[in-house]
C-alpha cells in the first residue's frame, strides 16, 4: 500500500477524508498521522497495540507531573481496543522543532540548552520516586544488557564481517558492565526527533519531549546517551557537570551505551524483517 493510500485509510478511520495539510510518518513501532494540532498514532504490530493502553496511562500521569517542558496530551483513547489498523490514540501536537547537531557546531554558547536539559533530568530523577509513576512505568531489567548481547551474538553476528564482529564484541563487553537499574524515570529515547526546540536568536531552548513509550525506572546514563548523540558530547558533558557540581559521573556509561545504538537499531529490524533499518544499522559492521 502506498503512503497516499495508507494516509487516506488512516484519515477515514479518524473520521475525515480530507488529506489537505495531513502528513504521514513511519516510526519503528507506530505510524503517525499529523493533522492540524492533532497527532494520531497507529500501532504497526500486535505487541505495540497491546502495550498502547499502559503507555497512555503513563502519559496521563505525566500530564499532571509538572514537567518543565510540554508533552503530548491525550485527547482521545476511545479506539485503543480496536483491531490493528484501526487502533489508535489522538494526542495534542507539541510545538517546536527537532535540532540537528550541525546547527550547534561552531554556534554560540548554549547555556539555556544546558540548563533546560539539566532541569528536565532533575525532574525525571524526582519523578522516579513518585508512587503513581512507579506503578505505571516498569523497572529496568538488571540483566538487559547481557540479554541484548546474547541476541546480537545470535542474530546479528552471522550478518557481519569478521572485523565487524570483533568491533561489536568489544562494544558489547563494555556495555555489559553498565548497570541499567536506578531510581530515575528514564525516557528511553531522549534525543533526535523526540526533543523539540524553539530558538531565540542563536540559542536553542527545550520546548517539548515526544514519545514516552520506552519510559522505565532506571539509570539516567540511558537518557544522557541519547542527548549526547543529539547535541554533542561537549554539551552533554556540561549538562552532566551542571547536575553534579562540576563532575561528569554519567558520561562513561553513556558513551558505552551510544556505541551500541546501531546494534540497537539493527536487532529489532532483523527480528521484524525490516531490511532497510537492518542494512542501515549494520553498514559499518559489514565493511571489510
Amino acid at each position: 500500500m502506498t503512503d497516499g493510500h495508507l494516509l487516506g485509510k488512516y484519515l477515514a478511520t479518524v473520521g475525515t477524508g480530507d488529506q489537505a495539510g495531513a502528513s504521514l510518518l513511519h516510526g519503528q513501532f507506530h505510524d503517525v498521522v499529523m493533522l492540524d494540532d492533532i497527532v494520531y498514532r497507529f500501532p504497526r504490530d500486535d505487541e505495540s497495540r497491546r502495550l498502547l493502553p499502559s503507555r497512555i496511562a503513563l502519559l496521563r500521569i505525566l500530564q499532571g507531573a509538572e514537567l518543565p517542558v510540554a508533552i503530548p496530551g491525550v485527547l482521545s483513547d476511545a479506539a485503543v481496543g480496536d483491531p490493528l489498523g484501526l487502533c489508535h490514540v489522538a494526542l495534542q501536537r507539541v510545538a517546536g522543532q527537532p535540532i540537528e547537531l550541525e546547527q550547534l557546531a561552531g554556534a554560540a554558547p548554549q547555556p539555556g540548552l544546558v540548563t533546560d536539559l539539566a532541569l528536565l533530568l532533575e525532574r525525571l530523577l524526582e519523578l522516579g520516586a513518585d508512587a503513581a509513576i512507579q506503578e505505571a512505568a516498569p523497572r529496568a531489567d538488571q540483566h538487559s544488557w547481557q540479554r541484548f548481547a546474547g541476541q546480537v551474538t545470535d542474530v546479528l553476528f552471522p550478518l557481519m564481517s569478521r572485523q565487524g564482529r570483533e568491533r561489536a564484541e568489544a562494544e558489547l563487553n563494555r556495555v555489559e558492565q553498565v548497570d541499567p537499574t536506578g531510581n530515575a524515570l528514564v525516557h528511553g529515547d531522549l534525543g533526535g526527533a523526540n526533543l523539540l526546540w524553539t530558538f531565540s536568536g542563536p540559542e536553542a531552548r527545550l520546548a517539548g519531549v515526544l514519545d514516552w513509550d520506552g519510559a522505565c525506572i532506571g539509570s539516567q546514563a540511558d537518557d544522557l546517551a541519547s542527548i549526547a548523540v543529539t547535541v554533542g558530547w561537549q554539551l552533554a558533558g556540561q549538562v552532566d557537570a551542571k547536575r553534579h557540581d562540576g563532575d561528569t559521573p554519567t558520561i562513561a556509561d553513556a558513551k558505552a551505551i551510544t556505541a551500541t545504538f546501531a546494534l540497537q537499531q539493527a536487532l529489532p529490524a532483523a527480528l521484524s524483517g525490516d531490511r532497510v533499518a537492518l542494512d542501515d544499522g549494520l553498514t559499518s559492521y559489514r565493511a571489510r
